[in-house]
């Protein structure tokens, strides 16, 4: 009995350890090992998660007196162009407040200084929005107000973990809008939510986001917020509507009928959601072809800066960064001249000096050689002075979409510019943004006052540094073209503010060349070649390469439809149509392509 009870214990003991139990085959194991390294090899972007988080910071308020201000810390970084830095100012009390606020950020040692000046009225809650430049990764807040300030806010901001996207409206109205799940970790999209009523009012401040949601009612937006939506939208940006109103072709100009799904607009893009399953969806499905073509930075335009500064420690040669060519070409100091010049200095100094102490004596030589410095020194200014000059030295290249329905143009530009002496200052409105180079823009120490638009005060041109500006703005302009007939022919008068070089016209069916015309000019237009088929906008930009590079980004494909009856697309030469045109300069090379409709017969 004993010696069954023995077996059985022993019999369990040996089934229940896997360890005393026999081992499966080896071959087994190894495929089994695999299996699983080639399944996680075929799905690389696994980890990834259909859904958005929030970025959300911590709210840091201080008082001074009846004031109040709030700044939120960890806002989120777009790609390029500026961060949405929100002060929420309320003052309780029964007489207006007067307030500045002066936004520090401080990289690599040069620090980009950001002001504004705002009224806050009795018992009013009032949100001030200060542009701060994408490469800030921090600084510092100062707010002040007659008779007191506040102590200095720190702020930080917080780079995406997925495609950054800005969203006018609540959180609840987003999800309800795309059914989007919010998640933890490795989300396809990261979120900043902002109340529609508090939303910024000037362009610059959405330019750099790849993405804008209008989450909620569109009618309900203040009109200087839909303006620069609009704005947004129409230079570049992509603009989603969840809840499009059924006015959205009035509230959207440059749309000819209602829109489904995703739309051209300008030089850039709208989409108009249906359900919101389907939106959703959509948007990632954006985000992915984003991801694989690339498409993570954003903007039309893309201006070259200096090579970074571990480049040039290595000696890298290269002017620009990636070894760009410089728009404005010998804007390089005349290195070799100057080197010419010293030489000379030495032997006249050197054993010319020794001669002439040998010949007339240490006196002689006590005069001579102050006198071959100043003379070289003479030498090097006069070299400036006459062959550079003290003015600004440019090239600029647009494009332009002519809304001449609404008497505005829409422009995207690029400039190299070049100055001995520093400008004092340009101007922007606030439906204009002004934009560096992605890379090292935060190796300028720039000042700039957003009160009324963008004033910039300092560090736009470093005096004998070349720099390169990028813009995007939606101005008023009454630029036209305008044609009229007289018998077979047709005569053209050229009203778009610059010399006309060449262009197309189509009208009654037909393809027309236009003339070359000064400004103000008229003459007649010829019938172009049978051999010319289409013709569109597209056909008829030429920029040189090193110049097209800088447009890479604007979305040539939706411009290559043909001529619309009575579309026009020319050349024009000058400064263009910018804010930085009026910057007075002697200008190397302009070239700029204009699309628009012409005012007919």
């Amino acid at each position: 009995m004993r010696e069954r009870l023995a077996a059985a214990l022993l019999a369990l003991l040996l089934c229940a350890s896997p360890a005393l139990a026999a081992p499966e085959p080896e071959a087994a194991v190894v495929d089994d090992e695999t299996a699983v390294a080639e399944e996680d090899f075929e799905t690389p972007g696994k980890d990834w998660v259909p859904g958005y988080q929030e970025v959300t910071g911590q709210a840091v308020n201080v008082s001074e007196g009846d004031l109040q201000a709030t700044v939120v810390n960890g806002v989120l970084r777009p790609m390029r162009g500026y961060i949405p830095l929100e002060v929420t100012l309320y003052n309780p009390g029964s007489t207006p407040r007067a307030v500045s606020i002066r936004v520090e950020s401080q990289r690599v040692g040069r620090s980009q200084v950001a002001t504004r000046q705002v009224e806050v009225g009795p018992r009013q809650r009032l949100s001030a929005w200060i542009p701060v430049a994408s490469t800030a990764q921090g600084g510092l807040v100062r707010v002040q107000s007659p008779g007191g300030s506040f102590r200095p806010f720190n702020f930080y901001s917080v780079d995406p973990t997925g495609q950054p996207m800005l969203v006018l409206g609540s959180e609840q109205t987003f999800e309800s809008g795309t059914k989007l799940p919010r998640v933890k970790e490795k989300p396809k999209l990261s979120v900043r939510f902002i109340a529609p009523q508090d939303a910024p009012r000037e362009l610059a401040l959405y330019v750099g986001h790849p993405m804008v949601v209008v989450a909620g009612d569109v009618t309900a937006l203040p009109a200087d917020v839909w303006s620069a939506l609009e704005a947004y939208a129409s230079t570049g940006g992509y603009l989603i509507l969840l809840r499009p109103p059924r006015d959205v072709v009035g509230r959207l100009p440059l749309l000819t009928q209602t829109p489904k799904g995703v739309v051209p607009y300008g030089f850039g893009r709208v989409r108009v959601c249906g359900k919101a399953e389907e939106c959703g969806a959509a948007l990632l499905a954006d985000v992915n072809l984003m991801e694989e073509a690339s498409l993570g930075h954003v903007g039309l335009v893309a201006p070259a800066g200096p090579p970074p500064s571990w480049e040039r420690s290595f000696g890298n040669s290269h002017m620009l960064s990636d070894g760009q060519v410089a728009l404005l070409p010998g804007v390089q100091a005349p290195v070799g001249r100057f080197l010419l010049l010293i030489t000379l200095f030495v032997l006249a100094v050197g054993p010319g000096g020794l001669a002439l102490a040998r010949r007339k004596g240490p006196v002689a030589l006590l005069i001579a050689v102050p006198s071959v410095a100043l003379v070289t020194c003479l030498a090097i200014v006069a070299w400036s002075v006459l062959v550079e000059g003290f003015s600004i030295h440019a090239s600029r290249y647009s494009l332009t979409w002519l809304d001449r329905d609404r008497d505005r143009a829409l422009t995207a530009s690029i400039g190299g510019y070049y100055a001995n002496l520093e400008p004092e200052g340009v101007r922007l409105p606030a439906q204009a943004a002004l934009l560096g180079p992605d890379l090292n823009w935060d190796e300028q120490a720039m000042e700039a006052d957003w009160t009324n638009g963008m004033v910039v005060k300092g560090g736009f041109l470093p005096s004998r540094s070349y720099r390169e500006w990028g813009e995007v703005a939606v101005l008023p302009s009454r630029a036209r073209l305008t044609v009229r007939r007289e018998g077979n022919a047709l005569r053209v008068q050229n009203a778009l503010g610059a010399p006309l070089a060449e262009g197309y016209v189509r009208l009654d069916g037909k393809l027309w060349d236009l003339p070359a015309l000064a400004d103000g000019a008229e003459g007649e237009a010829s019938l172009a070649h049978a051999s010319i088929g289409k013709v569109s906008f597209t056909w008829v930009v030429g920029f040189p390469e090193h110049v097209k590079s800088r447009f890479s980004r604007v979305p040539w494909d939706t411009l290559d439809a043909p001529l619309p009856e009575g579309g026009f697309a020319a050349k024009l030469e000058g400064a263009g149509q910018t804010p930085l045109s009026a910057l007075p300069a002697e200008l190397h090379e302009g070239m700029h392509f204009v699309h628009g409709r012409v005012d007919g017969p």
